[in-house]
């Protein structure tokens, strides 16, 4: 299928700095039921490497229990060990999910090369040691250092046709993207630029794995919905609109905010150490400017406010605008 679009869903957490399960499920329940196709676990932006084995295989295996259908669901595999990752993947592949998703870990990024990243996956790939597996190849230089370059794609799919099943690109850079497209046709190639989506899917992209779907299902439905190339990007600016919005704080804890104020659920706010919260003043002015934000947009594309007066309404004189110069 085309035109897919999977959210990176974020991780609601307990006081304890676990997985909350319960919250997970409801969450993901409603970003199917607003559009998305599928979601990602224990990626990026769900925080997913600060949590241990345990908890992540467990979390995974009540997902699905609780009907949220396996093969619309990408594990995200992600540790410092290589036992670890293969630990993850093997379970993962036994739930039968969609595939699961890699990035090169954080580790002495100064020095790794194309033979060092090769390395890495080969050694996990063999380690697997499963013909069922589906591995998604994670670009996503900006966090752990080591990018996934077209060489290092090509030899992996030398060794291991078939089991390559795909590469999420976090890199930002659309003409590397495009690279990935005319080299690797064969591949289900994802962005996880939202902004690129509509130029990714003109040039035979599968879609995107992105964390914005978090709070914006509806709308990026609607964008991947549009008919043609220039219907999607008359979409690019709503997008960066609210984008702006988000990005005064880091972006894991400002859509953990506005998840919290939408749900009227506190216990979203929550984030891993080393992060934190944001301050509550900044907080509560990013939650008024979204939400006026998404006031802007139709009805049918509101996820989070959908009782939100049109634009134009009368605004809450004790709203106080935070705008960025």
């Amino acid at each position: 299928m085309r035109d897919c679009l999977v959210v990176a869903v974020a991780t609601p957490i307990t006081e304890r700095h676990r997985p909350d399960v319960a919250l997970l499920i409801e969450r993901c329940r409603r970003l199917m039921a607003d559009g998305c196709d599928g979601v990602t676990l224990f990626g990026t932006t769900g925080e997913g490497a600060e949590f241990c084995i345990a908890d992540r295989t467990a979390a995974l295996e009540q997902v699905i229990a609780a009907g949220i259908p396996a093969d619309r669901i990408i594990v995200s595999v992600g540790a410092l060990s290589i036992p670890d990752v293969v630990a993850l993947a093997r379970h993962a592949i036994d739930q039968k999910v969609n595939g699961v998703l890699l990035m090169p870990p954080c580790l002495y990024r100064g020095g790794i090369t194309d033979d060092g990243a090769f390395r890495f996956y080969a050694s996990v790939i063999d380690a697997i040691a499963r013909p069922d597996l589906r591995l998604y190849l994670y670009h996503f230089p900006d966090i752990c250092g080591v990018p996934v370059t077209p060489n290092v794609v090509r030899r992996l799919d030398e060794r291991y046709p078939g089991q390559i099943a795909g590469i999420k690109d976090s890199g930002g850079d659309l003409d590397f993207t495009e690279a990935l497209l005319r080299r690797f046709s064969h591949l289900s190639i994802f962005t996880g630029s939202e902004t690129h989506v509509p130029q990714v899917l003109a040039s035979g992209g599968r879609g995107t794995i992105c964390g914005l779907a978090n709070v914006m299902p509806r709308l990026m439905r609607a964008m991947l919905d549009a008919p043609n190339l220039f219907e999607r990007r008359r979409h690019i600016q709503q997008i960066l609109s609210a984008d702006m919005v988000l990005s005064r704080r880091p972006f894991i804890a400002s859509i953990k905010a506005i998840t919290a104020d939408s749900t009227g659920v506190p216990a979203w706010r929550r984030v891993l150490p080393p992060m934190s919260e944001p301050p509550l003043l900044e907080e509560q002015r990013m939650i008024a400017d979204f939400r006026r934000w998404e006031a802007t947009l139709p009805a049918g594309w509101r996820s989070l406010y959908p009782a939100e007066p049109e634009a134009g309404a009368e605004a809450d004189p004790r709203v106080v605008p935070l705008r960025r110069n």
